[in-house]
């Protein structure tokens, strides 16, 4: 049976992005919010991932939109060569409590992304007709002060379970790609698989976004910076090569 590995983070922040970087590894099969549902009703447990079951897509799982999208490969052959199998929840701080009880060897991957482009984000989908989404950029800011004060908050020994990753930083080469796979004590991928990711975040990062000074100034006051500060020194304490600075007798 494969490890566990959760992907989260906050709404808008990458982690659909992120999922496809990591199943773009043979050592990795992972949900695009497979059990969407059960996590949300705190229903999920060890047995969804025993491979029978984690194949078996079904409609009480998910939305129409998730589900298990591997990229290359038949899912089941996938799966016998995985080292990681899991899913991604990007609200899943909300449920650490049942999920530490359920898996409490898993390993987590949390990306972070800069509070200004998260609700920026938010407000974009939110001022689209054509899209379902029905947040606010104001519930953005919330739900991101939240799952980083979260995070921040836990004791070291449960943060040595997690590799923690910079959006900004993540998809801009091949080189940062490759050492998150190492993190998870994975070889590496060859450049050209990964150089579109890469070309693909640059060409985000050249479209021009609307300035409105009005959530800029809400994030200057209300962002909670001191919980980004933690999580950003964790992630330059850890040198990008380990989940967090070794504690003596944890492990996964």
């Amino acid at each position: 049976m494969p490890e566990i590995l959760f992907v989260s983070g906050v709404g808008r922040s990458g982690t659909s992005a992120l999922v496809n970087l990591l199943n773009l590894h043979p050592g990795l099969l992972i949900g695009q919010e497979r059990y969407f549902y059960l996590f949300r009703k705190n229903l999920i447990g060890p047995a969804h991932f025993e491979k029978a079951r984690f194949l078996d897509v079904r409609p009480e799982d998910t939305h129409p939109q998730a589900g298990l999208r591997p990229g290359r490969g038949d899912p089941a052959a996938r799966f016998d060569q995985a080292r990681y199998v899991g899913d991604k929840y990007p609200s899943l701080f909300r449920h650490f409590d049942h999920i530490f009880d359920a898996f409490p060897k898993a390993r987590h991957v949390y990306i972070l992304r800069n509070p200004l482009s998260v609700i920026e984000s938010y407000d974009a989908r939110h001022a689209n007709p054509a899209d379902a989404w029905k947040l606010t950029w104001q519930d953005g800011l919330a739900a991101w002060n939240e799952s980083l004060g979260r995070v921040s908050a836990l004791p070291p020994e449960r943060l040595h379970q997690f590799v923690l990753r910079q959006y900004e930083t993540l998809y801009a080469s091949p080189a940062a790609m490759n050492r998150l796979y190492a993190a998870l004590d994975l070889p590496p991928l060859p450049e050209a698989q990964l150089i579109p990711f890469a070309e693909k975040f640059a060409a985000l990062n050249d479209k021009p976004v609307a300035r409105r000074d009005e959530l800029r100034a809400a994030v200057a006051r209300h962002a909670d910076w001191a919980a980004y500060a933690r999580l950003c020194t964790l992630i330059e304490a850890a040198a990008d090569g380990a989940a967090v600075p070794a504690i003596a007798g944890t492990g996964h």
